[in-house]
């Protein structure tokens, strides 16, 4: 898949998953911060770092639902991705369309069945990781369903020649 076809797909998923998790209707954040593609090269380089980690919730019953078979983001900290993080991951809000550009920058994985993942060949740096995690629960009379769960995150550092393991969970 192309790169521009990647983050158009991408940028639709996030939208979708998250508005379907806050259950809004049209309104969408508008992004303030702007695209600085000069924070973004120095993750264009392989690197020799490694990042491992797992992604789950727990439910309030004390179930843990996995990020199996979800898309686990991986994005460089910079200011621009710092909005996404704070008001698209952590603040459930839907943004607008992303600049395509960041498409370059962003790698994503599918998660195990444990919700288990697997970066390699990372520049040095500091990432934002999130996935989200969202499944069916009974809802009342004659067998509704709503749709629970929400997008979990983390930043986290990683090294070169290193590999860095993380928990990604609420």
């Amino acid at each position: 898949m192309g790169k521009k076809l990647l983050q158009r797909v991408l940028s639709v998923i996030l939208v979708g998953l998250t508005l379907s998790a806050v259950g809004c209707g049209p309104t969408v954040h508008q992004r303030q911060a702007s695209f600085v593609e000069s924070e973004y090269v120095r993750f264009t380089e392989e690197g020799t770092g490694v990042l491992v980690g797992q992604a789950f919730l727990k439910t309030r019953a004390g179930d843990v639902k996995y990020a199996a078979g979800n898309e686990v983001v991986l994005n460089p900290v910079t200011s621009y991705s710092t909005e996404w993080f704070n008001v698209g991951v952590k603040g459930n809000q839907a943004l607008s369309d992303p600049d395509p550009r960041v498409g370059t920058y962003t790698r994503t994985v599918v998660a195990d069945g444990e919700g288990r993942f697997e970066f390699r060949n990372l520049p040095p740096g500091d990432y934002y990781v999130a996935t989200a995690i969202f499944w069916e629960v009974p809802s009342g009379a004659y067998g509704s369903l709503t749709t629970t769960g929400d997008w979990i995150g983390s930043r986290v550092t990683v090294r070169d020649g290193e590999t860095t393991r993380i928990i990604v969970s609420s």
